[in-house]
């Protein structure tokens, strides 16, 4: 009996322990700015599970988050911003922005984003345009072809603005029941621990290297990369389908930027793009002179801020206009 009233003492006194632990992580350490825990909230608050093959995520219609300290809304498609109308007024212009978290606007407000940016200068420009954000976190460039097949062509864009960020040759993630691992999905103690000893395993073992990671992914033979390269001929032909016209902005790395470490992974992408006829345009000019950390999120999160975004909507624009003439000229839109 006694054992058993020890053992019952132990018990409770380390689910009390853990209590603490995980009411101290969210009102010590919560700050709205740590990145294992905003990816956490993200994943939680934000993303659902797609069973879609080649989805495996999106965005959940009409959720609203606070993460890295900026609101996130999405509409009932999962588009982040406000709701879309499922058709573009008479002799207005669409432009669907398509891509991953950079597009979606990981840690930048709704206004700095450069899907916002781009259509807010061009109607300051006096074009008449609207624009939807089909951004979504860690998504690879068949991820982001699908969820255009699926939500954005039915919204009929005249135009596609793809955002490319060299991770996007990535192949597929691996998808696991999201009740099978409770303390992940419950425990914000959990994630932070799991973070921190990961990190410190990587500083006492073998470091990553970063820069071969990206390298490996354009293996000729890599999965991930022949995966990309046949989703980017994807865009080509649901463009051409659409009646649309499609673009395609390369997002440069941002930890390093002059030099640039992956000119030769640039053109590798620009040569597939190109062969199908679609104009390719790199944003690293408008950045490299730049100091890489002030483009960033978090000083460990170098993702683009809102300074990053802005600077790429100025350098998409130029690009887009001479397509809104066309458009003009040829179907009496984006005058």
């Amino acid at each position: 009996m006694k054992a058993a009233l020890n053992l019952l003492l132990i018990l409770v006194a380390s689910i009390l322990c853990l209590l603490a632990v995980e009411g101290l992580t969210r009102l010590v350490l919560d700050d709205g700015m740590l990145y294992e825990l905003e990816m956490w909230k993200y994943a939680r608050e934000v993303k659902m599970r797609d069973t879609q093959p080649d989805l495996g995520h999106r965005h959940r219609p009409n959720a609203q988050a606070k993460l890295m300290n900026v609101d996130v809304r999405t509409d009932s498609r999962g588009l982040r911003g406000p709701e879309i109308a499922g058709k573009a007024a008479d002799g207005t212009a669409r432009i669907a922005f398509v891509g991953d978290s950079i597009t979606m606007g990981w840690g930048v407000a709704e206004k700095e984003t450069f899907a916002h940016q781009v259509i807010e200068g061009l109607v300051k420009a006096g074009r008449k345009v609207d624009g939807f954000n089909l951004g979504v976190g860690n998504y690879n460039t068949l991820q982001e072809l699908t969820l255009f097949r699926e939500v954005g062509a039915p919204l009929k864009p005249d135009i596609i603005v793809l955002a490319y960020f060299i991770n996007d040759a990535e192949p597929m993630p691996s998808y696991t029941d999201s009740d099978a691992d409770w303390l992940t999905n419950h425990s914000a103690a959990w994630v932070v621990a799991g973070y921190r000893f990961d990190n410190l395993f990587r500083q006492f073992g073998e470091a990553p290297d970063w820069k071969r990671y990206y390298r490996d992914l354009y293996e000729p033979k890599a999965a991930g990369w022949l995966q990309t390269e046949k989703s980017l001929g994807g865009f080509a032909t649901t463009a051409r389908e659409l009646g649309a016209k499609l673009i395609v902005f390369n997002i440069p790395e941002l930890r390093e930027l002059k030099p640039y470490p992956f000119a030769d992974i640039t053109a590798k992408v620009r040569a597939v793009v190109e062969e199908d006829g679609v104009p390719f345009v790199d944003l690293l000019p408008t950045v490299e002179n730049e100091n890489p950390a002030s483009l960033w999120v978090t000083v460990p999160d170098p993702h683009p801020n809102g300074k990053a975004e802005i600077i790429f909507a100025k350098g998409m624009i130029p690009p887009l206009l001479p397509m809104l003439d066309e458009l003009c000229r040829t179907k009496g839109k984006g005058c």
